[in-house]
């Protein structure tokens, strides 16, 4: 998406947090024994309070009810709670869900209802940002071989809008990386990529031809760049944290940059 106020809109971004990797997904396991915050919200949506907070294992009672039949926003803006365990259950339309078991002196023990599919519905930030084990995410990468011609490919998640891919076929081995950033006005034929990290330093690929699509969305378009890595963007792909990336005009801003890098390492390990 097009961001005139570039730098300005990173920055804020920063001020709340959303650098950090908060949100786990399926991996919750990942937010045991951490201190999560919940986050406030937009003066326009405090009236309809925090969804999902609960008294009892059952999920029954609603803490802090009611407002708009949900939390009260005061009673939970800001506070921080350690989370101390999580079960699974599946909801009554069938839908897996997780009951986290989180406490805080003033509140006691409570229960949030998690959904590992929509990161819009988890209102915390993960103080200090998740802990992936070395090695914890390797799983998630795919591998598929050729029969025909033994070639094969590793690929990481489709996530936000990067995806690395690493090829080895008849004893060469190059790896890739896709990205993908929303743009809601047509231009073709247009190039160059910009990769900013956490600490100043970026990759620049002036160059780089960028694929247009009409959105999947029905609105504006997906512009797409897939270039080559060399073994010293691997390196600083491998050591530093994306923030946000430009194709041509168009900015993303990365939320899961830790696990990106993550998932790099392991590919480059295959």
């Amino acid at each position: 998406m097009k961001i005139k106020n570039f730098i300005s809109f990173g920055l804020l971004l920063v001020s709340f947090g959303l650098f950090a990797q908060n949100f786990p997904g399926k991996d919750v396991e990942l937010l045991v024994g951490k201190d999560i915050k919940v986050l406030p919200k937009a003066e326009s949506l405090q009236e309809y309070g925090y969804k999902g907070f609960y008294k009892d294992s059952k999920l029954k009672k609603k803490y802090a009810c009611c407002q708009s039949y949900n939390s009260k926003y005061k009673a939970l803006e800001n506070k921080i709670f350690k989370v101390v365990s999580f079960e699974p259950y599946a909801n009554s339309i069938g839908t897996n869900k997780f009951k986290l078991q989180i406490e805080n002196e003033e509140t006691g023990l409570i229960y949030f209802d998690y959904s590992s599919e929509y990161e819009h519905s988890f209102p915390f930030e993960v103080i200090g940002g998740l802990d992936f084990p070395e090695g914890y995410l390797c799983k998630d990468i795919e591998e598929t071989k050729d029969k025909f011609n033994d070639k094969i490919t590793f690929r990481s998640p489709i996530s936000e809008p990067i995806t690395f891919v690493k090829v080895k076929d008849k004893g060469q081995v190059n790896t890739f990386m896709r990205i993908s950033v929303y743009g809601s006005t047509v231009n073709v034929g247009k190039t160059g990529v910009i990769i900013l990290f956490s600490n100043g330093e970026k990759i620049e690929r002036p160059n780089a031809k960028l694929d247009t699509k009409v959105s999947r969305h029905g609105k504006g378009y997906d512009y797409s760049a897939f270039i080559t890595l060399t073994d010293d963007d691997i390196l600083k792909l491998k050591t530093n944290t994306i923030t946000d990336v430009r194709l041509y005009i168009y900015d993303s801003t990365i939320k899961h940059g830790e696990k990106l890098k993550e998932y790099l390492k392991c590919i480059s390990d295959k």
